[in-house]
């Protein structure tokens, strides 16, 4: 069964993330760009990682965070305690596509630099896949909307 990323097969590509992951906890170097790569392959696999609208908010805006605002750790801790508070939110319709570089392209990274790079273009792919949500792509303009402080 194809993947909802475009890669032939679900089980590869669970398999590349996976991998993606001991790389990085087996060296630090790689690891500095895991939230950023979580949030990449969870918006790429909604039926999976964002089954709820929280989930959904959670990386969305959580990649946003690391996009437009340079992973500002305030904005960062905000969203998290959001995130923990009951919330009554409607989850958005989903995409079809989701850009067209996908895990497999990351992992042909030959370095920890090179990795960090093929992330954030992977990212930036994504997160234009993404622009139909504008009201999480202007972050500060419209915080209360998303009840983060200003």
């Amino acid at each position: 069964m194809p993947c909802s990323c475009g890669l032939p097969s679900r089980e590869k590509c669970q398999e590349l993330f996976y991998e993606s992951s001991i790389r990085e906890f087996a060296d630090f170097h790689y690891m500095k760009i895991h939230r950023l790569k979580v949030d990449a392959y969870s918006l790429q696999h909604p039926d999976i990682y964002m089954v709820s609208a929280k989930s959904f908010a959670a990386h969305l805006v959580g990649m946003g965070i690391a996009m437009e605002y340079n992973n500002d750790q305030r904005l960062m801790r905000a969203l998290q305690k959001w995130l923990n508070g009951k919330r009554v939110l409607e989850k958005p319709p989903m995409l079809e596509y989701f850009g067209s570089i996908t895990i497999a392209d990351v992992m042909k990274a030959k370095s920890a630099d090179e990795y960090e790079w093929f992330v954030m273009d992977w990212a930036k792919c994504v997160w234009d896949a993404y622009a139909i949500y504008p009201i999480f792509r202007t972050l500060p303009h419209h915080s209360s909307l998303i009840f983060l402080p200003q």
